[in-house]
């Protein structure tokens, strides 16, 4: 025998319902919705596509604007070598101009004039720190400031220069003359003048039979250069704004450049190491030794102009790499809004999207749900896409085939009900016809026999309104023990139309009482169950407790839990009876109980002192445990 948890009647659907939706709803919540799968998919794919394009783009940005941005300062560095070569190329002139004038190359002008001369040159071009003119013996004649008049030079690389022709001098360092210059006033910021550096530019003078009288020679303040490049710096715009530019000597040395780095020699790997911007190797990104900034930076070398050799410079432009692809971040951030924006749009239209496909699904969900509970189920709206209307048909063909099914089903159990109840009606015509002559024993084997069939019919009735499926316990009970509710000792004999009345409601008299949680059994032990309880109440009548007036009877059942399966136990107890007899012999009925629950010998039947005891216990397999653990209901039906 087996409990079981599910029945097929409308009353127990309708009391499984809540539990099974419940159960439902618990196994569901680990389970996303598909608006939130949808939303969180595209906004996701939207996001993780914005991070790619800004990725990607920002990469081919940053390559396009780093060679924009290296051809631009090499740019800026090829125009800053050119003014200078320019620059130095006028005061190269300027020099050779002024050695061929008269006043210088005839022996007999005076002092004064060629100092006239000299002191015109240098107010036209201040940069000019002092100009001389040295004799054949290297001895300076007479300057423009009236400083190192009568030194002796001729130990001076522009002047051995000079002799021989037109002379440039890389920049050095002038401590003497700087000692010679007046104090500068340093204002209220209290700078001190920058150490003097120097250019020499010298020139031959010649007379007019080209005969060799002295050099001309000028030295040139390094600041005219450091003023140069901070107006070109000046006049940067834009994204180019900030940045530096440097001059290296022919060896790298820094002759103009931060203060980190003037004077020393600046590494080879600066300009030539890293990664280059251009095929011919102008521009580069890389670190310098003055800072942990990556660095965007061009050169250009001075080539000379005209007659003007040159010295060999070079001119760096350099710029701090975030700086110079600041349009580059920019993009990357209007990019990551932009795809943020988009990315959030695409997740609310798959939300609203997922709303529309969503509603219909549920409506299917519903639909199943009430199909799966044997009902027919509400008419569907229209799917929103052509899948969802597919499946609605195929739920209303379902619902129509089940129906059709449900129907034959009914038919067929209501014809065999009614064959099985006109077969135990034709057995119990038969027995009664065929025994209506016995007496005696017989006769009392016979009206046993009756009343066997009767019980079997009032369970087969039962079961017939659960539709074979399944039969309260309680109710089984209630109705084997009814046709013994009126059978009392004489001068307590009820009349049937009271029995009627007393139990039109499905009480029980207080004689007997039932206590036990709410089970249903199957159909085999709903009929097992009916003829022992018919066996003990005909015993208890005859013979037992309710064969007297103060006898009371109890059926006690219980489901005991075990490791494995759990355990129903029936028990039918007796007291207030007369002293009980065991009986001589074992007849029909006692092998019955015997027997107990589909004749697997569980059961018991003590003749006890107080009275007869009959236990009957029957395992529940597996699937019944959670069918069988109500909420224990200790009730008494009484009337």
């Amino acid at each position: 025998m087996q409990a079981v948890a599910r029945s097929e009647t409308p009353a127990a659907a309708a009391r499984a319902d809540p539990a099974d939706r419940a159960d439902r709803r618990r196994r569901g919540w680990g389970t996303p919705r598909l608006r939130v799968v949808l939303a969180l998919g595209f906004g996701t794919l939207g996001f993780l596509a914005t991070l790619a394009l800004a990725a990607l783009v920002s990469r081919e940005a940053t390559r396009r604007l780093e060679a924009e941005v290296g051809g631009q300062l090499a740019e800026i560095a090829g125009q800053m070598a050119r003014n200078l070569d320019i620059g130095m190329f006028e005061r190269w002139r300027d020099i050779q101009i002024a050695a061929a004038s008269d006043s210088l190359r005839d022996p007999g002008t005076a002092t004064a004039a060629k100092r006239a001369v000299m002191e015109r040159l240098q107010a036209t071009y201040p940069a000019y720190s002092i100009i001389g003119l040295v004799d054949a013996d290297g001895r300076v004649s007479a300057t423009s400031t009236g400083a190192l008049e009568g030194a002796d030079v001729s130990g001076r690389d522009y002047f051995r220069g000079g002799l021989e022709g037109p002379y440039v001098g890389d920049v050095h360092p002038a401590k003497l003359l700087q000692s010679l210059m007046p104090p500068v006033d340093t204002g209220a910021r209290g700078a001190a003048r920058e150490p003097l550096r120097l250019v020499d530019v010298a020139a031959p003078v010649r007379s007019p039979d080209g005969r060799v009288l002295g050099v001309l020679a000028a030295h040139l303040d390094w600041t005219w250069a450091r003023d140069m490049a901070r107006i070109l710096e000046g006049a940067l715009r834009g994204h180019r704004q900030g940045a530096e530019i440097l001059i290296l000597s022919r060896d790298g040395t820094v002759l103009l450049g931060p203060p980190a780095l003037q004077g020393a020699a600046l590494p080879r790997a600066v300009l030539t190491g890293d990664r280059s911007l251009d095929p011919q190797g102008t521009s580069r990104v890389g670190p310098w030794p003055d800072g942990a900034a990556a660095y965007l930076s061009a050169h250009a070398s001075t080539t000379g102009h005209r007659d003007y050799p040159g010295l060999g410079w070079q001119v760096v432009v350099r710029q701090t790499a975030d700086r110079a692809l600041t349009a580059v971040a920019a993009l990357r951030g209007d990019i990551l809004v932009a795809g943020s924006v988009v990315a959030l749009a695409a997740a609310l239209l798959a939300w609203l999207l997922a709303g529309l496909i969503a509603r219909p699904l549920l409506d299917l969900a519903v639909a199943a749900e009430t199909l799966g509970r044997d009902q027919r189920p509400p008419p569907l709206p229209r799917a929103f896409v052509r899948e969802g209307a597919m499946i609605a048909d195929a739920l209303g063909a379902a619902a129509d085939e089940l129906a059709r099914r449900a129907d034959t089903h009914r038919l067929l159990i209501d014809e065999l009900n009614h064959r099985v109840k006109n077969t135990l009606a034709t057995v119990q015509a038969m027995a009664a016809q065929s025994l209506k002559n016995l007496g005696g024993d017989a006769a009392a084997g016979r009206d046993a026999f009756e009343a066997r069939l009767l019980a079997l019919s009032r369970a087969h009735d039962i079961l017939t309104r659960e539709s074979w499926a399944s039969a309260d316990l309680r109710g089984i009970a209630t109705q084997a023990m009814r046709p013994f509710l009126g059978a009392e000792v004489p001068g307590g004999a009820r009349s049937g139309s009271d029995l009627a009345s007393q139990t039109s409601s499905g009480a029980l008299p207080p004689r007997i009482s039932l206590e036990g949680p709410d089970l249903r059994l199957p159909p085999e032990g709903a009929l097992a169950l009916t003829m022992i309880l018919h066996e003990l109440c005909t015993n208890a009548v005859k013979h037992g407790a309710l064969s007297v007036p103060g006898g009371r009877a109890a059926l006690v059942w219980t489901v005991e839990a075990g490791p494995d399966t759990d355990t129903l136990r029936v028990t039918w107890c007796e007291c207030g009876g007369p002293p009980v007899v065991p009986p001589t012999r074992k007849g029909f009925g006692t092998r019955l109980l015997e027997r107990g629950f589909a004749g697997n010998r569980t059961a018991s039947l003590t003749y006890e002192a107080a009275g007869v005891v009959y236990r009957a216990a029957n395992p529940l397999p597996a699937p019944g445990r959670a069918a069988a653990q109500p909420t224990p209901r200790l009730q008494a039906d009484r009337a």
